[in-house]
């Protein structure tokens, strides 16, 4: 007999290189250890893996031509879960019996009552307790055979059939359910909010049922570029962030290196740092942030220390209105406690930003100076395209140190919080960009 295999508690993601598969990872990679193309899918031990998820908008012919191994994978105790619109009839670990089936009326959330003709049967599925009906309901492609062997999530409303089925203790140990939903798709397109309501309580019950523990994403160092009073090591930053969970550290910029980078989730670096230091350092940055390694930068650059960074550019300061931040696209809610005047320090403006520098393709614009016809981002935020999928994000503020604003008002000097916050609820996917 064979011994069974040694599983690490990981999980792989399958995709077939579509762009709503691959930008659904980026937005779940937190809960997710690898993923593997399905090109390559013949090269790799599933084995090691506690669980698999093949994500939709899968080509059924290509993923087919996998199916002795993805089988093969449930027999040896694998976990597989699986996301296909149509008939899966590559699996055959289970008999199931789909059929042709879709909604009544593809306009139902539009109809007075909102109600699609489906239902989560008692007793309900573990899963249901974090993923409401609301968010399983948009539509389907297709539906299963209820079948005694497998415990139903979804019903629909007329016959006995089922949209997720979950099999438990398949012979040999493993464990599959199969679902005619379409959730990654729809979230990588960014249509449907239910779809991704739906891979936000998913993701985080796939971990809690594999008993997977994710870090809490909540360590944040200060590095320290000049000794002064205010910049070497301000304790408001460390009160704001403290309060809010995070764990904070202040580090000397010429101590930076990869065991500081290795314990540190956010890296904030204030305005007036050493360019030539940082430019020799570019290759542990880079790195840093391939691994998921997030970067706060203050910055009027000269020199691009980092690859993405472009030099800056000051604004007429005439009229004074050019050097108004404006909120232009805070969709991550970084500013979303600041009020109109939060870039005024003592009512002055132009500390907090005076220019901008030109954004990397992919960067969302976030706050506006200069002309108002003529405006350019002095904030923008940018995740690292890693190959891995993985890459961390990168705030650029093109102006001074941050860790003064607001200076007035019930959140005083917690803008760098409010921006970690954010970034953390990007990562652990409780926002969607």
């Amino acid at each position: 007999m064979n011994p069974k295999p040694v599983r690490e508690k990981s999980i792989a993601y399958l995709h077939w290189g579509s762009a709503y598969q691959l930008r659904s990872f980026q937005d779940f990679s937190h809960y997710i250890d690898e993923q593997i193309y399905l090109g390559d899918l013949g090269q790799v031990d599933l084995n090691q893996f506690a669980a698999i998820i093949v994500a939709d908008a899968m080509d059924s012919v290509t993923i087919a031509a996998h199916a002795r191994q993805l089988n093969n994978y449930v027999r040896n105790g694998g976990f597989l879960i699986v996301f296909f619109q149509g008939n899966a009839d590559w699996i055959d670990v289970v008999p199931l019996n789909w059929r042709p089936h879709t909604t009544k009326d593809w306009l139902w959330w539009m109809k007075p009552g909102q109600r699609l003709e489906i239902h989560q049967p008692e007793p309900s599925h573990p899963i249901c307790d974090h993923i409401p009906l609301s968010n399983m309901s948009w539509h389907w492609g297709g539906a299963y055979a209820l079948d005694k062997n497998g415990q139903s999530i979804l019903n629909l409303d007329e016959g006995d059939a089922s949209l997720f089925l979950d099999f438990r203790n398949i012979e040999g140990g493993g464990r599959l359910m199969v679902s005619t939903l379409d959730p990654h798709s729809h979230n990588g397109q960014r249509f449907m909010p239910a779809t991704t309501r739906f891979l936000q309580g998913f993701y985080p019950w796939l971990n809690r049922e594999l008993g997977i523990e994710r870090p809490k994403r909540n360590r944040f160092t200060y590095l320290q570029c000049t000794h002064n009073l205010s910049d070497w090591r301000p304790p408001w930053i460390e009160t704001s962030l403290t309060d809010a969970g995070f764990d904070v550290q202040f580090c000397p910029l010429y101590a930076l290196d990869e065991a500081v980078l290795s314990a540190t989730d956010y890296l904030y670096l204030p305005a007036n740092h050493d360019e030539v230091f940082l430019q020799r350092n570019q290759a542990l940055l880079l790195d840093y942030l391939e691994n998921g390694g997030n970067m706060i930068i203050c910055a009027e650059p000269v020199t691009s220390w980092l690859p993405f960074i472009s030099p800056f550019n000051a604004v007429s300061p005439r009229p004074f209105s050019n050097i108004k931040i404006r909120l232009r696209d805070d969709r991550p809610g970084f500013f979303a406690q600041m009020d109109d005047t939060f870039d005024g320090w003592q009512d002055v403006y132009g500390q907090y930003a005076r220019g901008w520098s030109d954004m990397p393709p992919g960067a969302i614009w976030l706050t506006d100076v200069g002309p108002q016809h003529d405006p350019k981002p002095a904030d923008w935020l940018w995740r690292y395209p890693a190959a891995s999928g993985k890459g961390g994000f990168v705030f650029m503020h093109n102006g001074d140190s941050m860790i003064r604003y607001p200076d007035h008002g019930p959140h005083k000097e917690q803008l760098v919080r409010d921006i970690c916050l954010g970034l953390q609820s990007l990562i652990l996917a409780k926002q969607i960009l």
